[in-house]
């Protein structure tokens, strides 16, 4: 998925499966989320979450933490499930010629050994596919059915739920997370409204005179 963000004349460039990972802004590649978060907010002075309260701030913390869990398990389905993965190599060769299935049998077998250290690959799928069902059933009941998880505008925290829920979303294989996300109606819409936001044009400024 390929998406240009636009806030306040800002342009960003927002990458991830199948062009991966990280995002560009003037050329500076930065691939972690709060580091990204950190260095948009001291550039460019974002004021998006200054109405926060501190218990809406820690709500934040706490959600940005299970969504890095909730990573695990969407790396798990597509590198490590022996289902899924002919159809997720496939798709990366489809959209990267380049690749070998030599060159994703190496990133797949690193990745395995990723998952043992981390912890998730020690888990059989369905016991995997739990945990982050937990973690999806947390943002299921946390984001209304209208607006956005702290009111009627979205925050950065909002953004940081949009790129995990539309990787699954948008994601062409069928798997658990995805069944999810798509028997609940909440988690769809936010997905798309978010989506709608990022991919618009940018409005022309009106002029008088």
């Amino acid at each position: 998925m390929l998406a240009a963000a636009y806030s306040g004349g800002i342009m960003l460039t927002l990458y991830s499966y199948p062009e991966l990972f990280a995002v560009v802004d003037d050329g500076e590649t930065i691939g972690d989320s709060d580091t990204i978060i950190a260095h948009l907010i001291a550039k460019y002075r974002l004021t998006i979450d200054a109405k926060l309260t501190s218990r809406e701030r820690d709500t934040d913390h706490l959600i940005t933490r299970m969504l890095d869990d909730l990573y695990w398990v969407m790396s798990y389905s597509r590198w490590k499930d022996e289902r899924f993965w002919p159809l997720f190599a496939a798709a990366l060769m489809r959209t990267h010629p380049s690749l070998t299935a030599e060159g994703l049998d190496k990133a797949r077998a690193y990745n395995a050994q990723r998952y043992y250290f981390q912890g998730i690959g020690r888990y059989a799928p369905d016991a995997a596919y739990h945990r982050g069902l937990k973690d999806l059933q947390v943002l299921a009941d946390l984001l209304p059915m209208s607006g956005y998880l702290h009111g009627e505008k979205p925050t950065i925290i909002d953004a940081g739920i949009y790129g995990f829920i539309a990787n699954i979303h948008f994601y062409d294989i069928d798997t658990p997370l995805k069944q999810f996300v798509s028997a609940h109606a909440n988690l769809v819409r936010h997905c798309n409204a978010i989506h709608a936001a990022v991919t618009a044009p940018p409005r022309a400024e009106s002029k008088s005179g």
